[in-house]
């Protein structure tokens, strides 16, 4: 066997290994194109679901044991801040402001082989977001007020879950 094919063997043995020892993760957004406010664009929608999806998928991989799933399903996305129209090209972009605070509707099910650990319905929502960025999140991190309410949610939620 040549070396190319023996480490290529080795690597997808290793991925292998480190994939069986993330914990379990489904997420579906539902009627994606009916949320509040998830860019104003599909292209941007789509960029702002799919890095939601790997942050909570990120999270999940932390906080919880390979032995359990998580099932999450998006209901509602309303990013901070709103679209408003500026410059002399009156293009529009993103203005965050003190009453423009981010929230998230989610239905969830933690579960480990048959059995249900947890399960619900939660609105995630800050309206004090301006007053704590910084701490775990950049200025410059895209998302990082939503990326602040998933923190907390997993936090708060799921802190027994993973030893």
């Amino acid at each position: 066997m040549n070396k190319t094919i023996r480490k290529t063997l080795l690597l997808g043995a290793l991925l292998s290994a480190a994939l069986s020892a993330q914990a379990a993760f489904e997420l579906r957004f539902v009627n994606p194109e009916k949320f509040a406010d998830a860019g104003e664009t599909q292209i941007e929608r789509e960029r702002t679901l799919g890095e939601l999806e790997a942050y909570m998928r990120g999270l999940a991989d932390k906080r919880l044991p390979a032995s359990q799933k998580l099932s999450v399903e998006v209901l509602d996305v309303n990013l901070a801040g709103d679209m408003e129209p500026r410059g002399r090209a009156m293009d529009r972009i993103r203005v965050v402001k003190a009453i423009g605070w981010p929230s998230m509707e989610l239905r969830f099910v933690l579960s480990e082989g048959d059995k249900t650990l947890r399960e619900g319905k939660v609105r995630l929502s800050d309206m004090n977001f301006l007053s704590r960025i910084g701490v775990a999140h950049s200025s410059t991190e895209s998302l990082r007020y939503e990326k602040q309410l998933l923190d907390d949610w997993f936090a708060q939620e799921f802190a027994a879950a993973k030893p």
